[in-house]
C-alpha cells in the first residue's frame, strides 16, 4: 500500500510539472508571436497589414442598405429599384479636410469654370453677389425638397422665384439680357463623402451634354455659385447671366484641339437624358456651339480614330430639342479607346457663312474619379 501511495504522489508531482511546463511553452509561444508581429509592423507595416487582414477571424467589411431616393414615390414604401447596397469599412471614417466656407466655394467654382473657358478661348466670367445669393437659395431649395431641377413652386418653403431669371431678379440683379443655370444633386452613404466640392461639380457638368453648354457659352459674363447639404443629399447650383453686353458670332467646340487626357466615356449621368432609350455607357460627348448665328445647317461630320476608322455617333442637331439650342452634339455610340487620338471634322453653314472645323484630341488612359 505504501508503495502505491508513493507511486500516486510521484504521478501527481509529474503531472503538475508537466502542466507547468506546458503553460510555460504556451506563454513562450504567445510572447514570441507578439514580438514577431510587433517587429514586423515596425519594420514592414504593409506586410503586417496583408497578414493581419487575411486572418479568418478578422472583422469583415459591413454592408449597409442606403436609399438614394428616400421614398421618392411618397407612398411610405421603398421599392427594390430605390435601394442600393453600399459596402462600407467597419473602421472609423477617414480624416476629412475642413469644409470650404461659402466664399471659398464660390471662388473654387469660378476658377474651375474659367479653367474650361480659358481652354476654349473665352473671356473669364466674374462673380456677382446677387447671382451668388440666387444660386445659394436655389441650392437650399433643391436639397430641402429632394430635387435637382431648375424650377420652384410658390407654395413650397424657400421659394425665391419660379425660374433662374426670376430668382436673380429677386435678389436685385435686374438688368440682364440672358440668364441660364446648371444644377445637380449628389447622394452618398456616408457623411464624409458629402464634402462640398465645387471642382467636382463643375467637372461633372462639363462631362455631360446639356450642362456643359452654359459653362463654355460666349453669351455669359457673370456667374454665381451655391451649395447646400442636408443629411445624405448635397445640391449644387451655378447661375450665369449677361448684363447687357452685345453678342458676337463665335464658334466654340469641346474638347479643344490637341487636348489630352479627355474622358473616354459618358455614363449618361444627366437629366434630361440626351439619349433617351439608348444604352450607356457611350463615348465622350463632342459639342460645337454656333453662338450668335440665327440659321445653322450641318452639312457633314466625321469622327475618326488614329487608324482613320470612322466612329459611329449619335447626333443632336442645333434646335433639334429645346435644350441643345444653337449647338451640335456628337456622341460616339460606344466608349472611346483609352489613350487614343481622335480627329473631328465638321462642315456647316451658319447664316450662310461656311464653317470648316478640323481638330483632334486624345483620350485619357484611366477613368476620371
Amino acid at each position: 500500500m505504501l508503495a502505491i501511495e508513493v507511486l500516486m504522489n510521484g504521478g501527481k508531482r509529474f503531472l503538475h510539472a508537466a502542466l507547468r511546463l506546458m503553460g510555460a511553452m504556451i506563454n513562450f509561444v504567445a510572447v514570441s508571436l507578439l514580438v514577431f508581429f510587433v517587429t514586423l509592423y515596425l519594420t514592414d507595416s504593409f506586410m503586417f497589414t496583408d497578414i493581419s487582414t487575411s486572418c479568418v477571424t478578422c472583422k469583415k467589411p459591413g454592408f449597409e442598405l442606403a436609399s438614394p431616393f428616400h421614398d421618392v414615390n411618397g407612398d411610405g414604401k421603398i421599392t427594390v429599384d430605390e435601394w442600393r447596397v453600399v459596402i462600407s469599412p467597419t473602421t472609423t471614417n477617414p480624416k476629412v479636410e475642413p469644409e470650404l466656407n461659402p466664399t471659398e466655394q464660390q471662388r473654387v467654382a469660378l476658377e474651375r469654370v474659367n479653367y474650361y473657358r480659358d481652354f476654349v478661348g473665352l473671356k473669364d466670367v466674374t462673380l456677382n453677389e446677387a447671382i451668388n445669393k440666387a444660386a445659394q437659395a436655389h441650392a437650399k431649395y433643391n436639397v430641402a425638397h429632394t430635387q435637382s431641377g431648375h424650377d420652384e413652386s410658390p407654395d413650397k418653403e424657400g421659394f425665391t422665384g419660379i425660374w433662374p431669371w426670376d430668382r436673380i431678379k429677386f435678389f436685385g440683379y435686374d438688368n440682364f439680357t440672358y440668364a441660364t443655370e446648371v444644377a445637380s444633386m449628389r447622394w452618398a452613404s456616408h457623411d464624409y463623402l458629402l464634402q462640398i466640392d465645387p471642382k467636382w461639380a463643375v467637372d461633372g457638368w462639363v462631362d455631360t451634354v446639356y450642362h456643359r453648354l452654359p459653362i463654355i457659352s460666349p453669351r455669359v459674363f457673370e456667374a454665381g455659385f451655391g451649395a447646400a447639404k442636408v443629411e445624405k443629399r448635397l445640391a449644387y447650383v451655378m447661375d450665369f447671366a449677361n448684363p447687357g453686353f452685345s453678342e458676337v458670332k463665335r464658334v466654340v467646340h469641346y474638347p479643344v484641339d490637341r487636348q489630352s487626357d479627355v474622358p473616354f466615356e459618358f455614363k449618361g449621368d444627366e437629366i434630361p437624358d440626351p439619349l433617351p432609350g439608348k444604352k450607356y455607357p457611350v463615348g465622350y460627348p463632342i459639342t460645337v456651339t454656333f453662338n450668335g448665328y440665327g440659321s445653322i445647317k450641318i452639312i457633314g461630320y466625321e469622327v475618326r480614330d488614329s487608324n482613320g476608322v470612322s466612329i459611329p455617333c449619335y447626333r443632336l442637331l442645333p434646335y433639334s430639342d429645346r435644350f441643345i439650342r444653337d449647338s451640335l452634339a456628337l456622341i460616339p455610340k460606344a466608349p472611346l479607346e483609352r489613350g487614343t487620338a481622335y480627329e473631328v471634322k465638321i462642315e456647316a453653314l451658319a447664316d450662310d457663312d461656311p464653317i470648316h472645323l478640323d481638330w483632334s484630341f486624345t483620350t485619357s488612359i484611366s477613368a476620371r474619379d
